[in-house]
Parts: structure tokens; sequence; C-alpha cells
């Protein structure tokens, strides 16, 4: 039986419209590929600058301000105050001591609520323009983020949160 070029057998022709379905089925799985690819990038690149924003500097300086936190004397309470936000990457806290702080040695201790202590430091508070500043370094990258307790040797507590 002689064949004519244009003549197909019919399983053959089967399989070449199979063939033709599967290309278009995985052009279109790759076009979805690169599509999500496309879609993704500009999502991973936004969470990865919010990532390097919120991690500071090796050598920034965080400010602990205090001066409105004074210890309530008494048996009258002070209304609750929720604790301060620190970033544990800072390596020096400028602590803005309360009104009427003296300017001498202080002594500060960074505590889990469970009374572990995670760091201490001493350092000489200044006044100046009426802020009385201590000045500590800190290394506290290592710490979980997490609550913590600072306080200092005159009994003066404060809640604060590691980031």
């Amino acid at each position: 039986m002689a064949r004519s070029p244009g003549l197909l057998q019919p399983g053959y022709r089967d399989c070449l419209d199979l063939q033709a379905v599967h290309r278009k089925r995985l052009q279109w799985a790759l076009f979805a590929v690169a599509a999500g690819i496309l879609l993704l990038i500009p999502v991973v690149g936004r969470i990865l600058s919010l990532n390097h924003r919120g991690l500071p500097a090796a050598q920034s300086t965080a400010v602990i301000d205090l001066r409105d936190r004074s210890v309530t004397r008494g048996a009258e309470q002070g209304p609750a105050e929720g604790p301060l936000e620190v970033s544990r990457y800072a390596s020096q806290w400028d602590i803005q001591l309360p009104l009427g702080s003296a300017d001498r040695p202080y002594e500060v201790r960074l505590t889990t609520p469970q009374g572990q202590q995670v760091f201490a430091a001493r350092g000489v508070a200044t006044i100046s323009g009426g802020i009385t500043l201590l000045r500590v370094e800190v290394s506290l990258s290592s710490a979980s983020p997490g609550p913590y307790v600072l306080s200092s040797e005159s009994r003066h507590s404060l809640g604060i949160h590691m980031r």
C-alpha cells in the first residue's frame, strides 16, 4: 500500500494531537511559573527591606526616656505604664533619668521577669540642660526578644520589651 504525503495513519494522527496538547499545557505551565516568579520578586524585596530597616546599625544608640516615669512614693500607685520598646542591637543606651535624679555613679541591671540577670553596667550620670543622662555601653544582640526588667540600685524598676 502506497502512502501519499497528506495521509497519515489514524493512530499516528492521535499521537501528534496528544503531543500538541501536551506542548500547549507545558507552555501554559511555564507561563504560570514565570508569572508567579515575577509577582513574588517584589513581595520578597519588600519583606527583606522591612527586615533591614528593623535592624539598626551595630553602633546605634537607644534613647530610654525615663523622665516621666519617676517612682511613686506612698500608698497611691501612679497610672500603669506599658513597657518601653528597646532594640537589642543598640550598642549604647542613653538613659534619661527621672526628673530630680542626681549626677552620680549608677548601676543598672537588665533581668528577665523571673529575676535572672542578663546584663549589668555602671555609668556616671551627668546633668545637661535639665536632663540627667546616664550613658552605658551594652551588648545584647544575643538576647532573645521579649519582656525584661530594667532596674537600678535605687530599687526603681521598669518594664522593657526587647525587639
